[in-house]
């Protein structure tokens, strides 16, 4: 569950700048989710709703109902203060980067470039979307977006073009009714990697009660860092780093490692004593995550059909019906007026 838990531990921090080395940098979005056979547990919660800790509204926008076949757009609108910068993986502040998750009813995919408008065309060539699991074509209705630095992101949608099924079709494996569909947006960087070592986009604690004894300012440390469950940590060396030394009531000290990025707080200085969890730092994050569910219903042509005629068939009884009470008052009228004379 803990696994599960971390499964998208910071998937936009790979992209961020000047963190990782050639062979880390490469690694994105997916390969943190797709260790996982889950990318959405049991209890509904996709699972980087863990790892990005901050909460921020999404707006999630399809159809009401699909014809089998017909190409939709899936919206989501991630919006963000502009002028806000995120802390990058070096401590610096760099651009809000912005990404999305969606989870398709079964059967439900990617539509191809030849279903595609031209409009369609051009979004994708700057915002692609992609299979979460590239290597299991059975899922290929799990798909992922993303991160873009999001003044790279027109009116901060990600739109992904999504093909109906046909359950009509010979091989079909779904039926005409209603359907779930899944989504969740996020902007800026995680606040945990999948091994659990908090990122530099993260407010930093004491380990334990004590004193602060020592501080110190621009120091370098290794820790190590894991890329997706099934990587192995690899190490990371941080520089411009703070160290905090606590010394325990119990009597052991304790060291927190800070990365460059978090801040101390002011009141964090040598001989004061804090609180085990007491944070030592500012929150960093400005970014946050936030998912939605949508119905979207797959109509049956024929049923419509067969609706158009009911509709037809109750406008032309309602409309003979208006024109037989007409006939009747006409009659009435009449035979009244014989009896006035």
């Amino acid at each position: 569950m803990r696994k599960i838990a971390i499964a998208c531990a910071i998937t936009l921090s790979a992209l961020s700048a000047g963190m990782l080395a050639t062979t880390q940098a490469a690694q994105a979005w997916p390969s943190f989710a797709s260790s996982y056979e889950k990318a959405r547990d049991s209890s509904g919660k996709i699972v980087c709703a863990n790892c990005h800790l901050g909460v921020q509204p999404v707006e999630v926008e399809v159809p009401t109902s699909v014809m089998p076949n017909e190409v939709f757009e899936v919206k989501l609108h991630i919006p963000y203060d502009s002028k806000v910068q995120q802390v990058i993986s070096d401590g610096s502040k760099g651009p809000m980067q912005i990404g999305a998750y969606v989870q398709l009813p079964e059967g439900f995919t990617l539509a191809e470039e030849k279903d595609l408008t031209e409009e369609q065309k051009k979004v994708l060539e700057t915002q692609p979307v992609s299979p979460l699991y590239a290597d299991k074509p059975e899922r290929s209705n799990i798909l992922i977006s993303g991160p873009y630095p999001g003044d790279a992101v027109k009116d901060q949608e990600i739109i992904i073009p999504v093909k109906a099924p046909d359950p009509n079709a010979k091989d079909a494996t779904v039926n005409f009714g209603k359907y779930s569909i899944y989504a969740g947006g996020n902007r800026g960087r995680g606040q945990v990697y999948t091994n659990g070592a908090a990122s530099n986009n993260a407010q930093y604690i004491a380990s334990a009660a004590g004193t602060i004894t020592k501080i110190e300012q621009d120091i370098k440390y290794t820790t190590q860092l894991q890329f997706g469950g099934d990587s192995s940590p690899l190490d990371q060396e941080y520089e411009k780093a703070t160290r905090v030394t606590i010394q325990g009531d119990a009597g052991k000290s304790a060291v927190v490692n800070i990365p460059p990025g978090p801040q101390l707080l002011a009141d964090i200085k040598e001989g004061v004593k804090v609180k085990a969890g007491q944070p030592l730092t500012n929150d960093p994050n400005v970014g946050g995550y936030a998912q939605e569910e949508r119905d979207i219903v797959l109509q049956d042509p024929q049923r419509v059909t067969w609706l158009l005629v009911f509709l037809a068939a109750a406008f032309v009884c309602q409309l003979l019906l208006v024109l037989k009470k007409k006939q009747v008052e006409k009659v009435q009228e009449l035979e009244a007026q014989q009896q006035g004379l």
